[in-house]
């Protein structure tokens, strides 16, 4: 057994799911309970109407079972990701999940009954002191009302949502389990296994031919299953059109954008702003291309360090001391509270097989927050590590300081206390070297985090609107279709780059695009993050504060709103364009050096 197997198999290193349920026998007896609790739900049918303490019941019964199978879900998926190859976790899932949309099919007539409601007996209940804590619900609730349909539409919709959400199913069982990769050779001809571990780690390797051969392999496996995934894919966009069409949205892309109240000009607008900001983005290429000495750049070279600094690996604690003190300017509640991951067993920190790749936050609002890593000691690691603790930050100070209605933070903002944390490592360790090759190494690193976020996620975003766009134009979303799509945005957005064949099926790996509409919220919040990040680390203290208090108000408006309050509004294009002009002034930092 190898010494990182060893460290994997330490349940220290593992995180704390006993935490939620201490056994099996006790899983089983709170979903036992949810019958029950959908009775006492059920009994208020017809009723809603009342006063608003009669309404204030009925939400607090159907909170009641909301915390409950959110619990039980939130275990069930955990458990699932530790390894796919074992049917306990993956039957315990889908009974949750099959339990849930029958609990959501019986529970279609809520909302229909409080639409149905006249207007002033709506804003009776929204201006009720009684109802506070479930008055931006009502609001929202009331907001949607064209979007809703009748009681027995609703029942049908909830019915499907467990079948319709078969193709994210599929995509991942087949990436997590079954997928298998051939081993890659480096330049001497040794072998290296391939897994969706060890990609990005040889992608970072100064053997080119071992970069080229693991982009090579890796892509070919899902260019061979081109067809499979993009048929998966394809079922994924339909469910979200149809959707949309039932719910009389003018499209996907403004359905899956309503509930946050963000204009298509944002989303649109942040296309733009990528597209003006392609020349840096070439510039970045050829001062690359010159630093490594090549004059046929591939996509394969755009993870490798240029100059000769070797970065060490680095042990998981002291990547985590690492974060703990680049987050310091957050004050010293905020490293306390995030010192908690380790004595809490937050983190299941190894790779291992079967286990879920990529790293998440997760939990629910009775756990303390969960992350799931995949850390093999390289620098890229360490920044993931920062990314998933400050979601799990946003997390537990949501749940601290909102109530249940309101601790769900919108999707919209949720990259923006990840990145925030990404961006206070970076600034920490560009400050705590002052080697010109290391200080030159993390600029590089910057460029990466940048183009991997900015540019990458807008050029996905691209993409997604696009095919979207195609479906409901009619036009079928074959292999060659996706392909074809795919492969021209990446000759956009990285022009002087040459592009192998398999490179052209990368969205069939990209579980993102599953998530109706997710990719473009990365590259915004990566922008409001430059924002906190830069002022937080040059010690303004009124801008901390108010970051701090945008880390705790969860879904107490809407995002854009949430955001004007912390002073940053990104209904606009600037915080978008000043980004880039960051970006720009690093560049010339590097050619300075």
């Amino acid at each position: 057994m190898t010494t990182s197997q060893n460290h994997a198999d330490n349940k220290e290193n593992q995180w704390n799911l006993e935490s939620l349920y201490p056994s099996s026998q006790s899983w089983e007896q709170d979903f036992a309970c949810i019958d029950e609790a959908l009775k006492q739900v059920t009994v208020f049918r017809g009723r809603l109407g009342g006063t608003p303490d009669q309404l204030k019941n009925a939400l607090e019964q159907s909170t009641k079972l909301e915390r409950l199978v959110e619990k039980l879900y939130s275990f069930a998926h955990h458990r699932s990701d530790e390894d796919t190859r074992k049917t306990e976790g993956q039957a315990i899932q889908a009974r949750i999940g099959s339990k849930l949309s029958q609990v959501s099919a019986e529970l279609a007539w809520f909302e229909p009954e409080l639409l149905a409601l006249p207007e002033s007996k709506l804003q009776e209940f929204i201006s009720s002191p009684d109802l506070k804590d479930y008055r931006r619900k009502l609001e929202v609730l009331k907001r949607a009302k064209a979007h809703q349909r009748t009681a027995a539409e609703e029942e049908i919709l909830s019915l499907l949502s467990d079948p319709l959400s078969a193709a994210h199913k599929v995509f991942n069982l087949f990436e997590n389990a079954d997928l298998k990769f051939p081993s890659v050779r480096d330049s001497k001809g040794q072998e290296h296994p391939l897994d969706h571990s060890s990609y990005r780690k040889y992608l970072e390797s100064r053997d080119r031919t071992l970069r080229q051969n693991t982009m090579t392999g890796y892509h070919g496996q899902f260019f061979a299953h081109r067809n499979t995934l993009a048929a998966s894919l394809e079922g994924a966009v339909k469910q979200h059109v149809v959707t949309a069409k039932i719910r009389k949205y003018p499209s996907a892309i403004e359905a899956s954008l309503f509930s946050d109240q963000i204009p298509l000009s944002v989303y649109n607008g942040l296309i733009e702003v990528a597209h003006e900001g392609l020349p840096l983005m070439d510039r970045t290429i050829r001062l690359r291309k010159k630093a490594l000495g090549i004059s046929d750049y591939r996509m394969s070279d755009n993870d490798v360090a240029v100059g000769e600094y070797e970065p060490k690996e680095i042990p998981y604690d002291e990547g985590f001391h690492l974060v703990a003190e680049a987050v310091r300017p957050l004050g010293s509640q905020y490293v306390q509270d995030l010192l908690k991951a380790k004595t809490d067993r937050w983190v299941d920190v190894y790779p291992r097989p079967g286990k879920c790749s990529g790293a998440y936050s997760g939990g629910c609002y009775d756990s303390h927050p969960f992350i799931l890593m995949n850390y093999n000691g390289r620098v890229g690691e360490v920044f993931t590590l920062a990314h998933e603790l400050g979601h799990s930050m946003h997390s537990l100070y949501s749940r601290k300081y909102q109530p249940y209605s309101l601790w769900q933070y919108p999707i919209f903002l949720a990259e923006i206390a990840s990145t925030t944390n990404e961006l206070l490592l970076y600034f920490y360790l560009m400050k705590n070297t002052t080697k010109r090759e290391e200080k030159e190494y993390y600029l590089n690193y910057f460029f990466k985090s940048f183009r991997g976020t900015f540019f990458r996620q807008t050029q996905f975003a691209e993409f997604e609107r696009d095919i979207h766009a195609f479906e409901e134009q009619g036009e079928p979303l074959t292999a060659q279709k996706l392909c074809d799509h795919y492969l021209k945005l990446i000759t956009q957005y990285y022009p002087n780059v040459q592009v192998d064949d398999g490179l052209s099926a990368e969205w069939a790996r990209i579980p993102h695009f599953y998530y109706d509409f997710y990719v473009y919220k990365y590259a915004t919040s990566y922008a409001a993050a430059h924002f906190f990040a830069r002022k937080i680390y040059d010690g303004d203290l009124a801008i901390r504060d108010k970051y701090l208090e945008f880390l705790k108000s969860g879904n107490c408006a809407d995002p854009l709103i949430t955001l004007q309050k912390a002073g940053l509004d990104l209904s606009t294009k600037d915080p978008l364009r000043t980004a880039l002009k960051v970006f720009e002034s690093a560049l010339d930092e590097y050619e300075r050096l």
